[in-house]
């Protein structure tokens, strides 16, 4: 297989593209099916795929709930609303 470098190519808007070869993306759709998604983690300067999730409300629930918990939950959030009301 290539080096990723070897994929890099400039396109005519002058933006860097990479040609992802065929049978990595084979690979990609055997483990994660036709539709995946992906994110790039500046932090870790990673390229991350995943499986699309056929709902992103289901796939989002319950997101920050440690963090609700950690600071009080449902009474936290009526002490920040009642502090709106005053």
């Amino acid at each position: 297989m290539k080096h990723v470098n070897e994929y890099a190519n400039l396109d005519t808007n002058h933006y860097k593209t990479i040609i992802i070869p065929e049978e990595l993306i084979d690979v990609i759709k055997e483990k994660l099916g036709d539709e995946f998604i992906w994110d790039y983690d500046k932090k870790s300067n990673s390229l991350f795929l995943m499986k699309k999730p056929k709902s992103y409300t289901d796939f989002l629930s319950g997101l920050g709930d440690e963090m609700w918990q950690s600071v009080g939950g449902t009474e936290y959030i009526k002490q920040e609303r009642d502090k709106w009301d005053k």
